[in-house]
C-alpha cells in the first residue's frame, strides 16, 4: 500500500471522528439528545472498527506490495545485470564483427593479388613453355645432327684407323721387299730383273677408285682361318682381300681362298689383335687399295 493511501485511510478516520463530535454536539442541542448520541456512538464505534479493519487491510496490503517491490525490485536488478551483460556481449560481437568484417576485406585484397599473381605466374610459365619448346626442338635438332656427325667422326675415324693400319702394313711389306732386293742385289745374277721389275711394276701401278664397299661379319675363326658371312652373291670373288677391324680397331685382313653363293672363307694374315664372330670386314678394293 503506498503513502498516500495511508495518509487518505488516517484523514478519512480523523474527518469520521470530528463530524461524529460535530454531530454529537449538535444533537445534544436538540431533543432527544441521548437517543442521538447513543446512535452516533454506535456509528462511531462502527466507524471505528471499519477504520481498523481498512487499516489491517491497508497493512496486509501494503506488506504484499512491499513483498512485490522487493521481487519486482530483483527482477529489474537481474534484468539490469542481464542488459549490461548483453550489453557486453553485444560490443564483444560488433568488435568480433569488425575485425572479421576487416580480415575478410584483407582476405578479398589478398585472393585479388594472388589472382594477379598467379595470371602473371601463368603467362610466365607459358612463355617458359614456348621457350622450352623451342629449346627443345632446337635440341632435337642439334642432337641429330650431333649424332650424324657422331657417326660421320667414328666411320672417319674407323676407316682412319684402318687406312693407317693399312699404311703400315704396306710399309711393312715395302721394308720386307727392299730387304729382299738388297739380299738379292748382293747376290747378284739374272735374277734380279725380274725382282727389281715387280717394285717397278708396283710403284708405277696408278690408284685404283674405290668401288662400292663389300661389308659382313666374321662368322667363325679357327686358328688362322676365318668364315665371312658375304659370298659371290655379293661380289666376292676368290682371292680378294678384306679388312677386319672392331669399332674403329684394325684387327687384321683376311685373304678369300673359298668362295660360296652366301658366305666365304679365307686366311688371316697381319693379325694385331683377337679376331672374334661378330667382328666386321672389307674389302680393301673399296678403299683403293688393291686393283
Amino acid at each position: 500500500m503506498s503513502t498516500a493511501a495511508k495518509v487518505f485511510v488516517v484523514l478519512l478516520v480523523l474527518f469520521s471522528v470530528m463530524f461524529s463530535m460535530v454531530t454529537v454536539t449538535f444533537v445534544s442541542l436538540q431533543s432527544n439528545w441521548k437517543d442521538l448520541a447513543m446512535d452516533y456512538r454506535s456509528a462511531y464505534q462502527g466507524a471505528v472498527v471499519e477504520a481498523t479493519a481498512v487499516q489491517a487491510v491497508a497493512k496486509t496490503t501494503e506488506v504484499q506490495l512491499q513483498g512485490q517491490i522487493r521481487d519486482f525490485g530483483e527482477q529489474i536488478a537481474e534484468l539490469q545485470r542481464k542488459t549490461a551483460t548483453t550489453e557486453s556481449e553485444l560490443k564483444r560481437t560488433e568488435g568480433e564483427l569488425a575485425d572479421l568484417k576487416n580480415d575478410h576485406e584483407a582476405t578479398l585484397a589478398d585472393r585479388e593479388r594472388a589472382t594477379q599473381l598467379q595470371e602473371l605466374e601463368k603467362k610466365r610459365a607459358d612463355r617458359l613453355e614456348k621457350t622450352n619448346q623451342e629449346l627443345l626442338d632446337k635440341a632435337s635438332g642439334l642432337q641429330r645432327r650431333n649424332l650424324d656427325l657422331d657417326k660421320s667422326v667414328r666411320d672417319l675415324t674407323r676407316e682412319n684407323a684402318i687406312l693407317e693400319e693399312q699404311r703400315r702394313a704396306l710399309q711393312e711389306q715395302r721394308y720386307a721387299l727392299e730387304q729382299q732386293l738388297e739380299a738379292i742385289e748382293k747376290r747378284g745374277g739374272t735374277a734380279a730383273a725380274p725382282v727389281e721389275a715387280a717394285p717397278a711394276a708396283a710403284t708405277a701401278e696408278p690408284a685404283t677408285p674405290p668401288s662400292a664397299p663389300i661389308r659382313g661379319q666374321i662368322v667363325d675363326v679357327k686358328d688362322r682361318v676365318a668364315s665371312i658371312s658375304v659370298g659371290s652373291a655379293d661380289g666376292v670373288t676368290e682371292g680378294m682381300s678384306f679388312v677386319v677391324y672392331r669399332g674403329s680397331s684394325y684387327l687384321g685382313k683376311l685373304k678369300v681362298t673359298l668362295v660360296e653363293p652366301k658366305g666365304a672363307a679365307g686366311d688371316l694374315t697381319l693379325v694385331r689383335g683377337e679376331i672374334r664372330p661378330k667382328d666386321f670386314v672389307r674389302d680393301e678394293r673399296s678403299y683403293g687399295l688393291e686393283p
